[in-house]
């Protein structure tokens, strides 16, 4: 009895303990979060960015059935959103057909009269009488701004919501005098889009560290002679024992087609992409390379010569890291990059992001030399889709555009570069490898939010 009493008290124990050591499950609740993460730019980014760029009033217009491209900061809108700088806080007015959904901007101070709701939103446009828009006109006017930035731009998408009707229709309300005053709010834009919140960060982090581990699953399902690069995807090759490229090699890459079936002896890097929380197309991105070699038979380690370019790689990371802080602009960090990294015996070759042309480049540059080269794409990331969604300042000779753009504290970017080695298993042809991990500048300097590649991951 005594034995089945211990038996019986066992069992409940352990069902106790395992009940007592399940961890809390968090379910990501984007609208929740997409609201803080306004609110919070609203208050602390919004007074900055608009007194950086020397903007009294913004205006920024939107329209029903023309999707914003600053959904993610204001909500679903159709109308007028208005921000003015009254010196001791930013004045928020909304000549709005319709406002906000969940998230939307709160603590508005001004808002439109039914009328002039109903004539935004459309009702019997035929019989509108335009004085209705007296109110926008009245109170611009009140304010008197030196500035008025809008949201049009002839590059960045972003920055360019505004239709040409609805343009001019704005002038038309604001007048000959004010209409005079009207800048592009690009500039602006961009500042109010890039300088992030701490939640911003935590979000950014958590996609990071979903797409890290989604990765360590995709390369254990790598059967070397079986699986494809087309069946995995999200890798290049850098270096393969026996495979020739079928095209001349790129500077990303040395074999890239689908087909290309993993063998023993192949070096490449490889991704995936995160989705942690769901914004839309304003989600977070991911630009991170991990980077694997399968073993041949019998050994233990990567060959001595691409662990040597690999460590080449790591190494200039280090030294890169401590050339990037908050109140330099991005073309200064640039040529403090360039000198840290020529001190250190590194070539630079300024890429013009053309895959063929640049790996041409490289060659050349390579030609006769034990040294390594280097190229540099430091680029703004979070939850842009492409270039000219977050432009930000990206830290990249083919970049320049971007040169007199300030890193601001918190801000994201893709701590992307590569190294270039001459091998003596495959002379004429260097490695050239690319290492990409989004990381944040902070008042600390760069922080990682994410593992940096610490090392190759061996496939036996």
């Amino acid at each position: 009895m005594k034995n089945i009493f211990y038996y019986f008290l066992s069992i409940i124990m352990f069902f106790t303990l395992s009940l007592s050591a399940q961890w809390d499950e968090y379910k990501p609740d984007p609208q929740s979060v997409l609201q803080l993460i306004r609110k919070e730019k609203m208050k602390h980014i919004l007074p900055l960015a608009m007194r950086n760029n020397n903007v009294n009033m913004w205006i920024h217009v939107t329209r029903a059935g023309d999707p914003d491209p600053l959904e993610y900061e204001f909500g679903s809108t159709s109308g007028y959103l208005i921000f003015t700088d009254l010196g001791d806080r930013i004045e928020k007015a909304v000549f709005a057909g319709y406002f906000g959904g969940e998230g939307g901007i709160e603590n508005i101070d001004i808002t439109a009269s039914v009328e002039l709701r109903r004539a935004i939103t459309g009702y019997d446009y035929g019989k509108q009488n335009f004085a209705v828009y007296n109110e926008i006109t009245e109170y611009v006017s009140s304010r008197n701004p030196k500035t008025i930035a809008v949201n049009y731009s002839d590059w960045i998408a972003v920055s360019d919501g505004i239709s040409h009707t609805q343009f001019e229709k704005l002038k038309k309300i604001l007048g000959t005098k004010y209409s005079k005053r009207i800048v592009s709010a690009e500039n602006l834009i961009t500042e109010f889009r890039t300088r992030r919140v701490l939640r911003e960060i935590v979000v950014q982090a958590n996609t990071l560290e979903i797409a890290r581990q989604k990765v360590l699953e995709k390369i254990k399902k790598i059967i070397p002679g079986e699986t494809t690069l087309g069946e995995i995807g999200g890798a290049r090759i850098y270096f393969s024992e026996k495979s020739e490229p079928l095209r001349p090699p790129l500077a990303t890459s040395w074999i890239r087609h689908p087909e290309y079936v993993f063998q023993r002896g192949d070096f490449f890097a490889i991704g995936d992409g995160a989705k942690w929380m769901d914004f839309d197309f304003g989600s977070f991105g991911v630009d991170t390379k991990t980077h694997v070699y399968i073993l041949k038979k019998g050994e233990t380690e990567p060959p001595k010569s691409i662990q040597y370019a690999w460590d080449q790689g790591k190494k200039a990371q280090g030294i890169m890291r401590n050339q990037v802080a908050v109140g330099m602009t991005a073309g200064e960090a640039l040529d403090a990059i360039i000198d840290a990294m020529e001190a250190e015996g590194y070539i630079y070759t300024p890429f013009t992001d053309d895959p063929r042309e640049d790996y041409l480049m490289l060659q050349k540059a390579l030609k006769n030399t034990n040294k390594s080269g280097f190229y540099l794409d430091l680029h703004a990331m979070g939850n842009n889709g492409g270039d000219l969604v977050t432009v930000g300042p990206s830290i990249a000779p083919f970049r320049s555009d971007r040169d007199h753009i300030m890193i601001y504290e918190n801000h994201i970017f893709a701590f992307e570069y590569a190294v270039h080695t001459n091998l003596p298993d495959r002379p004429g042809y260097p490695i050239t490898i690319n290492f990409s991990n989004p990381q944040v500048v902070t008042n600390y300097g760069v922080e990682w939010i994410q593992p940096s590649n610490d090392k190759i991951i061996l496939i036996y």
